[in-house]
Order: structure tokens, then C-alpha cells, then sequence
């Protein structure tokens, strides 16, 4: 019963925060300038290509800025300055929303791309993507979700997303984009 409650107060949420309204525009890859990535921070690996894919859209000349949901403890380091990590037992509240002072910093940007990476459908990252303002708005689903109300650009799969095939797609339809 508890949890039918605390699935009906989300609900309620993200269908208030989907109805404020919002600028839309797809840019090429190269015009894109700032870049907002929601992830889950679960093993050494995925942090590696995340980073990585970071630090190769930095040297490029764009800002990156990374929110992590930390739902265990991990044993690795996470290395790039722009991270902001929301620890599930201490920033998120009985309804799992993140608190404000935890999000602020990269919710108060404005993002040409955010791009959620959890690959399946998920509250915090939902509401991120409904509270951060972007002008393109990118998601990994499966065939079974439906992200279109929330997202703008739905990259599908089958399973678990692959970080590093993700990306690559995302960089190739943007590129794709004429300038």
C-alpha cells in the first residue's frame, strides 16, 4: 500500500512538471555548448566512459556537467570536477525526490543537450529531466518504454543500455543535424 502511495505521488509530480513550458531546438553537434548527463554512479566502467566521453566533449570547447544517483557504495574514484552525486540513502527523501541543495547545482543550468543515461525508466532521472531546462532532451529506452513526453530524441535498444554505443549514436544523429 505504501509503495502504490509513494508511485501515485510521483506520478503526480512528474505530470505537474511536465506541463510548464519549454524551448525545443536541435542543434548539430558542433554548435552544442553546454551538455548535462544523468547517470547511475554502479561500477568502475561505465564511470570510465562516461568520463571519458566528458573530457572528449571538453576539449572540444564544451562545458559538461555530470549529476550521479549513487544507490550503493562504490569502490572507485570519481575524478571529473563537474560531477554532482546524489547519494540515495542521504539527498533523496521517503518520495525519492532529490533535495534542492543536492541538485541545485546542475539543475539551475541551462543545457543545448542533457542526456540521461540510466537506461530505464526512473524517477530521479525523470525528474531531472522535467526540472533541468534543455533545449534537447535525449533518453536510451527499450521498445516496452515510452519516454516521448519527456524527452525529445529516444535512442532505442534491447537490454541494459552500452554507454559507449550510446554516445556514439548520440554524437553521429547530432552530426547528422545540418549545421
Amino acid at each position: 500500500m505504501l509503495e502504490f502511495i509513494k508511485n501515485f505521488r510521483r506520478k503526480q509530480i512528474i505530470r505537474d512538471l511536465k506541463a510548464a513550458p519549454r524551448d525545443k531546438r536541435i542543434e548539430n553537434i558542433q554548435e552544442i555548448k553546454t551538455i548535462g548527463v544523468i547517470c547511475r554512479l554502479d561500477n568502475e566502467q561505465n564511470w570510465n566512459i562516461l568520463n571519458h566521453f566528458a573530457k572528449v566533449m571538453e576539449n572540444q570547447g564544451k562545458k559538461v556537467h555530470i549529476i550521479a544517483i549513487q544507490e550503493q557504495d562504490i569502490n572507485f574514484v570519481v575524478t571529473h570536477q563537474a560531477t554532482t552525486i546524489c547519494r540515495s540513502k542521504t539527498d533523496i527523501n521517503f518520495w525519492g525526490l532529490p533535495a534542492w541543495n543536492s541538485i541545485q547545482d546542475f539543475a539551475s543550468n541551462t543545457y543545448d543537450l542533457l542526456i540521461d543515461t540510466i537506461g530505464e525508466e526512473n524517477f530521479f532521472s525523470q525528474y531531472l529531466a522535467l526540472r533541468t531546462p534543455a533545449s534537447l532532451k535525449v533518453v536510451y529506452a527499450t521498445p516496452a518504454e515510452d519516454p516521448t513526453e519527456i524527452f525529445d530524441l529516444i535512442i532505442r535498444g534491447d537490454g541494459r543500455v552500452e554507454l559507449k554505443n550510446f554516445f556514439n549514436n548520440v554524437i553521429e544523429y547530432l552530426g547528422m543535424i545540418k549545421k
